[in-house]
């Protein structure tokens, strides 16, 4: 994508972002939504793909400040955010404030492709669904380049091929920008060109039909069932890894 491209999908980004941030058209879509997925979520498996004890943490993308507390906790020395939304970073200083933590963080409004931070400047970069909002091999090399030797940098994403989330996708247009693109395969590849070391996993691929099931099965009930739905989820993904693409999440280990 040429330069331009890129930073006409900031100033998208950054605008909807500001506009969304509190307002409750947008809040209660996306309560919606994430009361479909329930206890399907399989976000907190990406906290045992890295170690923060000791490190200064780069959190890609951090929107309010959500998951902060939970690396300083575990032992990150520093933590230090960014996000294009101002609205956003705001929201999350006054976050660390009110928690006690301001001093051991620092949020920055920033532009994720091309960041004011020395190179080698972080020892684990972190993110959640940030990367397909932006342009991947330049934000790629923006991420190998703040990474110090050794360093790690993962990131929770969604995946494109599955038609029913395509669908969701369509029907729901307000909960996101234009400019995102769920990652594919070839997003991939090119993760695999820019890092030597790279591996992707996989999760929740029958739990995509079933979801539309939370929004009437009491929440008491849904936690064993994703539990069994998630055992079967993983051994068919194992068994038939061509299915990979059409799963919702993929976890990214960038080294």
């Amino acid at each position: 994508m040429a330069e331009l491209g890129v930073s006409q999908r900031v100033e998208h980004e950054r605008e909807f972002y500001n506009r969304t941030s509190g307002a409750s058209k947008y809040r209660l879509l996306r309560r919606v939504i994430w009361r479909a997925i329930g206890e399907f979520n399989r976000h907190d498996e990406v906290e045992s793909m890295f170690d923060p004890r000791g490190k200064a943490v780069l959190q890609y993308g951090c929107g309010p400040g959500i998951g902060v507390e939970s690396l300083l906790a575990r032992g990150a020395v520093h933590v230090t955010g960014i996000d294009i939304s101002e609205e956003e970073i705001g929201r999350a200083r006054e976050k660390a404030r009110s928690g006690g933590y301001a001093d051991r963080v620092d949020f920055q409004a920033a532009d994720a492709h091309h960041t004011d931070f020395t190179d080698d400047s972080f020892d684990l970069i972190v993110g959640h669904s940030i990367l397909h909002h932006l342009d991947m091999p330049v934000a790629l090399r923006e991420l190998r380049r703040l990474l110090r030797p050794g360093g790690r940098a993962v990131f929770l994403e969604p995946l494109a091929a599955n038609p029913l989330l395509r669908l969701g996708r369509r029907l729901t247009p307000g909960a996101r920008t234009d400019d995102e693109h769920p990652l594919t395969v070839a997003d991939w590849q090119i993760c695999a060109g820019i890092f030597e070391r790279f591996s992707h996993v996989e999760v929740e691929l029958l739990s995509i039909p079933l979801m539309p099931l939370n929004l009437l099965v009491p929440r008491r009930l849904q936690r064993p069932f994703a539990r069994a739905v998630a055992r079967v989820d993983d051994a068919l993904l194992r068994r038939f890894p061509g299915l990979a693409p059409y799963a919702r999440l993929t976890f990214l280990v960038l080294e």
